[in-house]
Parts: structure tokens; C-alpha cells; sequence
């Protein structure tokens, strides 16, 4: 006999009724809870007895949570209930089994005898304060949202005092604006939501703390779910009259599957499932005509009085089946559903385990195994072929299945952990970490010494923390930046940008390894925030060490690589990119030996999921997604484990034949000159510094870089051009390499477009190149070595002798001025050089020159030669095999190569000879000569050193191989040979 409560005044239904609640166990053919079951409703007491925030509490579909959701109205004690459900028949199910508490009933948690709640179906929408209030009659509401949900215009507001308990089913969709704007509007109540999958596609945030996880994979293990099997099918022709159809032939293997079963004894039903209502409609009409299946089609557009009719008619057997959009899916409760034949596979893994779990439940009499048919597709679900031939369900998706829900508890544990907040404005205390998705890419830096994540970070004096957080336990924090700014567009002070950004430090103490993640990506930022930190500038990590990130990749393949060549030149690209589906397959055997490794970006597999990542020279990693932050943070700790491993990053592509060069204590041979990273001639920044006392802005590469010494641990370099000379140090002794060589060095600020950093700051992330006497090169520690394969000795008949003494000529004197000047090297030239056969001769010896002399002539094929001429003074009265006197000759003709560059040679030139730098004279010909002569092609440029103290007769080894490797030098980058003016 069943009970209705008549309302009256006192304690609630629930609160009456509550020690009435039993927890029976389930054993043998006993009734009762299953430990789930149990175990579910104890912890959302449990949660309940401390906290206030949403209880969410993950148990697969067919699992038994409709129990445990009515067990909990009675648990909590409720005053008033309102369920939530996602469609109208689960509405209908739920309300109707609440009424008479029939499933706490058949598990004897409630004596039969007890007196039953007043349960409401919210039918239609709530469109005013009444409809609302006559609801306080009741003790249960079951609606689905778009009846009552404030965000649609026709519903009215709720009391918030309505509800104290609101219950959810299927929760995941509560992140959506319609169900979160309704839980929203009872604040006070405590709610509890239920889902068999606690994450969604987009992967927005189901708000609540977890306080129960039941996974599919232990419904498999406690029997609860049964075996699936997938049931392939093979698009082959079904007669010499069908064609061969894919939909046809999954009907026919329906039928078949469907025959078997009942002949079995089995009183298993059959769901249709497809995406489109046009799609159903035309399967209604295959299976009508090609299979004996009686079916009807069921969707969401007819009336719930049809739907119920359709269902009716299949639980009393005068249906095989149903044809379904879309429908009868989450929380709908029909176990004998246990052939589904799929059209349209589901593309989310969530809806495609709900799905799974409809048909997989074991209670109900009669019922075997569940089978899925479907043709072979690539639909990828969570990196798994759920649909490719030899599928293993009954190993896949429960695996799936703890896989993902794991993965959302982890998630869920590490973003509770940042529990202690920095400098947070009161509009965004409640920003939640879940909504946080940073683009993985990071800049990494080598600490010497503890950091203390708690450290507060400096974003500088224009940009305003808004937000941070602070995770001791995974030694990281987060912080969200705001900036104002006016726009570039507009003088006016009303038109501004304002720009969020986010930073995520991560410190990995075991290899002193700090990880700087930033949707602000500039070098000077990431540095000037680090340095404030740790109070020094921190090194950066060399290419060598950043390629051991690409360590446990199977099946590299790189679509972007850059190559540095070794001999910089206008003729061959001193950076070569190559892109395209597998550019490292362009890499030559012979490029090893003219090129060194630059930045690559590919994708490979890693422990069996594809992936992407990509590395540069300025100490920065990346891959082409955006992560939670849990997959960061776990991300860094794979990169730094991999980079303190020694061990060599064998990728399998061409790209391991190029070097990467190696850590270096000190300068193997003295620098020869300094040239800048490559960045710098893609996107050239301007150089900004005091210039009197005006501002002054040029291009960077408008100014010459001069080696003016060098040692074993170091150089001083100079800077100088358009009234600027400043001195910067390198420095092997310093984690920071670069520095002003002092406080009274004028200072250099590089500006892109609106983003500037310090000229050193800039150096310290984007190292110079620096190459040395041996034809080797440095970057920052890293030391690449000279190109492998033995120089061929120079042959010293190609030496030009001159009888210097003769053209009376002190060959000790570089360069003089006034009634010395005839007597001198240079003196001397003025007049070789001045001969018809060059249009133009130009004296360029100064600071900062191209050459001492540069001509310019045309040739028989109408392009010009160019020749630049360096002199150096003998170390001796007399020729002899002093090395000293090749070293820096022989340099200066290498570096000069940077000007081998027709037209950009003539605008320097010019230049120059506008400002009078230098000499500044023109021998022969004049500057209009010498612009006339810019457009010509081919160009063949040529380099010529002259001194006096190289003897030809007596050329030692080991000047000659001084000079041979300056030859190789420039021959590789694709200039004529070396030519050398010296004595006899």
C-alpha cells in the first residue's frame, strides 16, 4: 500500500523520513547498494559535513545512479529537491520512479510501507513568480533545464531560498549557460552533480570538487557491465542487384546479429543510431525495404506522447527496435537495448562512452552479451580507432575510460594545490584555473642556485598584476598581467588597448631548471622578469642541450629546419630554411659540412600519441597545441628529465647530420669578428640611444660590430656608427655572456614596432656569432667546429710579389699621412689601383670600413667585379713567416664578405663618403659612376690581402695553411680565390 504525505508544518519530508534510510549490501540475489553505490552516497555526506561547493560524483551510465541520487535527497535531509535531467523522457523516468521511491524500494533501502513525497514534472516552462511559488507545495521537482532555466526570456527568476538541494543529472552539461545560470541562482543550496563522464570535448570546466569516481573500467571488473563486442563491416557487394552500399550493409548485418540473438533466447532489442534527421529518414526506408526488422523512427522534434507511444510498443515486443537521433541516450533507462548499429559513430569520446554504457549494463533477464556494428572507419576517439579493424573493446574502453577520468582527477588535485594567492584584484578572485589553456611554449633558463617559487615576480612598471596563484607542491605559479596602452593608430587619449596576459613559472629543482610559459613571448620581457627573481642574469640553455628534448620520439619527421651556414655570405644565405611535409629528407650529406644545426619544428609519436615540438637557439621549446595546465607542468618535467640526460637525441631523420656543437670552459683560438643572430636581418630591430641631446633611432645593422681584443675567456667588442660608440664585453666567466663594458658606456635599447629590450638583454637570449681564427665559430658557450676535410695547402705561385723596395715603399707603414703618405702601403696602392681597367676606386680606410680599397669594374658579360683590398704593415723590416702578420689580414678579408652585397656595398659606401668617414675618396671615378654601376649582374666579388711582410720563395706551412684555410673560407661561401699581394 502505498502512502502520500499530506503537507503540513514541522520537519520536511526528507528530514521525516530519514531514519527510514537503510544501507542494505548487495549479495547473491539479496538486494541492496552495491559498494559504488554506497560508497558514492557516504562520500557526498562526507563532502557535505566540511564544504559547501558542488559534490560531483562520476559513475558510468546503467551504473545505478538513479538510486543514489533519490538516496541522496533523504541523506541530505532535504527541505525541497529540484532535479535536473537532460532530456524529457529521463524526466518522465526519474519523476515517475521518485513518486514511489521505487528503486530505493527494490534495493530495500526503504520500507514499502513508507510514506511517498510530492513530486512535480515541470512540463513547461516557468514564466512567472506564481508558477515558481505553487512549487513550495511540492517536495521534488523534476524538470529539464529549458523550462526552468532564468537565461531563456521566458522564464521567470527563481526564489533562491526555493531549492536547498538541487541534483543534477548528467552534470557535464552544466559548464553550458543555461544549466549554470540555473544552479546559479540558488547559491545556498547544496548540489550535487552526477555524470558518467566528468569532462566534455571543449574541455570546459564542470565546476565542484570530485567527491566520488567510478570508472567504467571497475563496472567491467565488478560484473556490473558486461563484455561488448564490435562487430566490424566489410563493404563488399551484397548481390548481383545491390549496390554496394555501406548503410545497406550495416542493416544486414543488424538483421543477422538480431536474428541470432533471439534464436539464442535472448530478448535483446535493436537501436539505429545516425546524426541527422535526413539521414534517419532514409535508413527507415532501407531497413524497411532490404531487412524483415519491424522499427519505427523516434527524434527529438515529435511530441513526448509519441516518443512514449513508440516505447511502449517496443517493451511489449511489437517493435525490433528503434531508429534514433541523437535520442534515448544519457540517463535513459532501457536494458534491453543490446544491438546498436551505428551510421554515424560519435566523434567525442563522452557521448561515445554514455552510449557504450547503455548497452553494455548486465541487469535484466535474459540478455547476453552487447554487440556494436559498424562499418571500419578512422574516426579517432582519444587517440584510440575505436572503429579499425581488430578493435579489443572490452580492453579499449574501459581503459579509455580511467584513462580520461584520471586524467580529469589529477587536473582537478593540481590546480587545487595552488592555494596561496598573490596580488589578486577582487574582479577576477574567483578566476578559475580550470578556464586557463596556455599555448605550450616555453623559454628555458639554467639557475645556479635554489628558487623559491613563492618569490614574487616585477612585470615591470607598465604592466599591472591582476591575478597569481602559487603551488608549493608542484613548485609553480601563475599570474595574469594586465596592460594599457594607447593605440598606434590615434593621438587621442579616450582610444586604448588593453592586453591580459598570462605567465606560468615552473622551476624543476632536481636539474635547477626554470620554465617560463607566457602568452607574452618576448626575449627582454622573459629575462627582466627571471632576473628580478633570482636577483643575477641566468643563463640561457645552448642547442645542445635543448636537442635532448627530442629524445623518445618514434617517427620524426621535421617540415621546418634551419641550417646555419658556416661561411657568412651575400652569395650563399648565411640561414637556410627548408619547409615542407618532410624537409628534413632535403638535408645532403654534404650540407654537415657547410651548414650546423638551427631551429627544426616537426611532429613524431611519443609513447604511442602523436605529437609536435619544436626547438630554437635561443633556449626555447614548443608545441603546436594549447594545454591545461596540468599537461603543462607534466610537459616541463618530461623536457627537463630529458635535457639533464646526457645521453644523445637520435631522431632517425637527416636531421642528426647536421652539428649542434659543444659547451666549451674556454675560446679554442682568437676571434676573428662578430656577427649577429639571424633574427636580426629577418626582422631588423632599430637601435635607440642618446645621441647629444636628442634621441636618435637607426637600423641595427646599419652599425659596424668590431672585434677590438680577445682571450681564452672572453672579447671587448664595439659598436659604432651615426655618432654612436658603445663597448660591450663577452665573457665565458659570467652566466650572463654579454655586458656594457662599463656604467659610462652609452646604453642601447632595440626597439620592434612596440615591444624593446636592451641591447644586452637581447644578446644574452640571441647570442653573436663569433668566428675565430681557425674558421670555427662561437655561440654564446657553444662551439661549432670548422667544416670537416683537409685544406689543400695554399699555393704560394699565386702569390703576387711586389718589389716594395723598389717602388720605395716602407713596408712597416700601413697607412701615413701628408709627405708620408707616397711611402706607405696604402700610398702605393693609390697609384697600382688607379689604371683603366676599373671604374671605380674607392679609399674606404677608416673606422668601420668595408676594405681599404674597394673597385669596381665591368666585365665582358656585362655584370661588374668587385674587389676589396686589405693592408697590413709588416711586423719586420723584412719579409719573413711571422704569423702575427696573416692572423688579422686574413680576417678582416673573411669578415669583409658581409659586404658582398652589391647594393647594399654602394648605399655604405655612399653613405660614408656623404659623412666623410673614413678616407672617403674616390680614386678614380665618382659616386655617380658607382651607382650607375649597382644594377649590373653577375657580380663576382673577390677579396685581396696586401702585406709586405709574407715572403713568396719562403711561404712556411704554417702561414700557408693560415692563408689555404681563409682561401677554403671564401671559395665555400662562393667567392673567387683569396688573392695575396706580398714580397718576393
Amino acid at each position: 500500500m502505498m502512502y502520500v504525505r499530506k503537507r503540513g508544518v514541522g520537519l520536511s519530508y526528507f528530514a521525516e523520513n530519514y531514519s527510514k534510510l537503510r544501507f542494505p549490501l548487495a549479495h547473491g540475489d539479496a538486494p541492496g547498494f552495491r559498494d559504488a553505490q554506497r560508497g558514492a552516497l557516504f562520500a557526498v555526506g562526507a563532502h557535505f559535513s566540511r564544504l559547501s561547493e558542488p559534490a560531483i560524483v562520476t559513475m558510468p551510465t546503467g551504473s545505478g545512479k538513479t538510486a543514489v541520487l533519490q538516496a541522496s535527497a533523504l541523506l541530505l535531509r532535504a527541505t525541497r529537491v529540484l532535479v535536473l535531467t537532460p532530456s524529457r523522457l529521463v524526466r518522465e523516468q526519474i519523476a515517475e520512479d521518485f513518486k514511489t521511491l521505487g528503486v530505493l524500494k527494490r534495493l530495500g533501502a526503504v520500507p514499502d510501507d513508507i510514506e511517498l513525497p510530492r513530486v512535480m514534472t515541470a512540463a513547461k516552462r516557468v514564466i512567472d513568480a506564481d508558477s515558481w511559488s505553487e512549487m513550495r507545495d511540492f517536495d521534488v521537482v523534476v524538470a529539464t533545464v529549458p523550462s526552468v532555466s532564468p537565461n531563456l526570456n521566458e522564464v521567470a527568476a527563481p526564489p533562491a531560498d526555493l531549492f536547498d538541494v538541487v541534483l543534477v543529472d548528467e552534470a557535464h552539461h552544466s559548464p553550458a549557460i543555461t544549466w549554470a545560470m540555473t544552479l546559479g541562482f540558488f547559491p545556498e543550496a547544496k548540489k550535487v552533480l552526477f555524470t558518467a563522464t566528468p569532462f566534455r570535448r571543449d574541455d570546459r570546466e564542470i565546476k565542484g570538487r570530485f567527491v566520488y569516481t567510478y570508472d567504467l573500467k571497475s563496472a567491467y571488473r565488478d560484473h556490473v557491465f558486461g563484455h561488448i563486442e564490435y562487430q566490424p563491416v566489410d563493404l563488399l557487394p551484397l548481390s548481383e542487384n545491390d549496390e554496394n552500399d555501406e548503410d545497406i550493409a550495416i542493416a544486414r548485418a543488424a538483421e543477422k546479429k538480431f536474428q541470432a540473438d533471439r534464436s539464442a533466447g535472448f530478448t535483446h532489442l535493436l537501436m539505429v543510431r545516425t546524426d541527422s534527421r535526413a539521414r534517419a529518414a532514409a535508413l527507415e526506408k532501407i531497413y524497411a525495404e532490404k531487412t524483415g526488422l519491424k522499427l519505427k523512427l523516434v527524434h527529438g522534434g515529435q511530441s513526448l506522447g509519441h516518443v512514449k507511444k513508440v516505447l511502449t510498443r517496443l517493451s511489449e515486443n511489437d517493435l525490433d527496435g528503434v531508429i534514433c537521433v541523437n535520442m534515448l541516450g544519457e540517463g535513459f533507462d532501457m536494458p534491453r537495448l543490446k544491438i546498436a548499429a551505428v551510421h554515424a559513430p560519435h566523434r567525442s569520446l563522452a557521448v561515445t562512452l554514455q552510449f557504450i554504457g547503455r548497452f553494455a549494463r548486465t541487469a535484466g533477464e535474459n540478455l547476453g552479451q552487447a554487440t556494436f556494428i559498424a562499418s571500419r572507419s578512422s574516426v579517432k576517439v582519444e587517440a584510440e580507432k575505436l572503429y579499425a579493424a581488430g578493435a579489443v573493446w572490452a580492453e579499449i574502453i574501459p581503459n579509455l575510460s580511467e584513462a580520461r577520468v584520471q586524467r580529469e582527477l589529477a587536473l582537478r588535485e593540481t590546480l587545487e594545490s595552488f592555494d596561496s594567492e598573490a596580488s589578486t584584484i577582487a574582479a577576477l578572485s574567483d578566476l578559475s584555473l580550470y578556464t586557463l589553456s596556455p599555448y605550450a611554449h616555453v623559454k628555458i633558463f639554467r639557475l645556479r642556485e635554489e628558487f623559491d617559487i613563492r618569490t614574487t615576480p616585477s612585470f615591470g612598471f607598465d604592466r599591472e598584476q591582476v591575478f597569481g596563484r602559487i603551488s608549493e607542491s608542484t613548485n609553480s605559479s601563475i599570474y595574469v598581467t594586465r596592460k594599457t596602452t594607447k593605440v598606434p593608430w590615434s593621438t587621442d587619449d579616450r582610444l586604448t588597448d588593453v592586453r591580459f596576459d598570462l605567465f606560468v613559472l615552473y622551476y624543476d629543482a632536481s636539474a635547477k631548471l626554470l620554465f617560463v610559459c607566457a602568452s607574452k613571448r618576448s626575449d627582454g620581457l622573459y629575462r627582466r622578469i627571471v632576473r628580478d627573481l633570482v636577483g643575477y642574469d641566468p643563463k640561457i640553455l645552448g642547442l645542445s642541450s635543448l636537442n635532448r628534448a627530442l629524445k623518445e620520439l618514434q617517427n620524426a619527421r621535421f617540415y621546418n629546419v634551419g641550417m646555419r651556414n658556416r661561411q657568412q655570405s651575400s652569395l650563399t644565405e648565411s640561414y637556410r630554411m627548408i619547409t615542407g611535409s618532410r624537409a628534413d629528407e632535403a638535408i645532403r650529406p654534404e650540407d654537415s659540412r657547410l651548414f650546423h644545426r638551427g631551429h627544426c619544428f616537426g611532429s613524431a609519436v611519443e609513447n604511442g600519441i602523436d605529437v609536435t615540438i619544436g626547438l630554437s637557439s635561443a633556449s626555447k621549446i614548443w608545441s603546436n597545441t594549447s594545454l591545461s595546465l596540468l599537461e603543462l607542468l607534466t610537459w616541463c618535467q618530461s623536457l627537463a628529465r630529458k635535457i639533464e640526460d646526457n645521453g644523445a637525441a637520435v631522431t632517425g631523420s637527416k636531421l642528426d647530420l647536421l652539428a649542434m656543437g659543444e659547451p666549451v670552459a674556454q675560446i679554442p683560438s682568437r676571434i676573428l669578428f662578430a656577427e649577429w643572430d639571424k633574427d636580426i636581418y629577418i626582422d631588423p630591430p632599430m637601435a635607440n640611444y642618446a645621441f647629444g641631446e636628442k634621441n636618435k633611432s637607426v637600423s641595427l645593422p646599419e652599425f659596424d660590430l668590431v672585434v677590438e681584443s680577445s682571450n681564452e675567456r672572453g672579447a671587448l667588442l664595439r659598436l659604432e656608427g651615426h655618432g654612436l660608440q658603445t663597448k660591450i664585453v663577452f665573457s665565458l666567466d659570467q652566466d650572463a655572456h654579454f655586458s656594457y663594458a662599463s656604467g659610462d658606456d652609452p646604453t642601447v635599447e632595440l626597439s620592434w614596432g612596440r615591444n624593446s629590450e636592451d641591447l644586452t638583454d637581447y644578446l644574452n637570449d640571441n647570442p653573436l656569432h663569433l668566428m675565430l681564427d681557425d674558421w670555427s665559430r662561437l655561440c654564446g658557450e657553444e662551439h661549432f667546429a670548422s667544416p670537416r676535410g683537409d685544406v689543400i695547402p695554399f699555393d704560394a705561385s699565386r702569390i703576387k710579389a711586389i718589389d716594395w723596395i723598389a717602388e720605395g715603399i716602407d713596408i712597416n707603414l700601413e697607412f701615413a699621412k701628408d709627405a708620408a703618405q707616397p711611402t706607405s702601403i696604402q700610398g702605393y696602392l693609390t697609384r697600382a689601383l688607379n689604371v683603366a681597367e676599373h671604374d671605380v676606386v674607392y679609399w674606404d680606410h677608416g673606422s668601420g670600413e668595408t676594405a681599404d680599397f674597394v673597385t669596381i669594374a665591368r666585365t665582358t658579360d656585362g655584370g661588374v667585379g668587385v674587389t676589396f683590398y686589405h693592408c697590413k704593415g709588416s711586423s719586420g723590416s723584412a719579409a719573413g713567416n711571422r704569423v702575427d702578420d696573416v692572423y688579422e689580414v686574413c680576417g678582416q678579408a673573411v669578415k669583409g664578405i658581409i659586404w658582398c652585397d652589391l647594393e647594399r656595398l654602394i648605399e655604405r659606401l655612399s653613405a660614408r663618403f656623404a659623412r666623410g668617414t673614413g678616407m672617403a675618396q674616390f680614386i678614380r671615378g665618382d659616386e655617380a659612376a658607382m651607382r650607375a654601376l649597382s644594377s649590373a649582374r653577375p657580380v663576382r666579388f673577390e677579396m685581396v690581402i696586401v702585406q709586405p711582410g709574407i715572403s713568396q720563395k719562403d711561404l712556411e706551412q704554417k702561414l700557408g695553411e693560415v692563408l689555404a684555410a681563409a682561401d677554403a673560407h671564401l671559395v665555400r661561401a662562393g667567392h673567387s680565390e683569396l688573392g695575396v699581394w706580398a714580397n718576393f
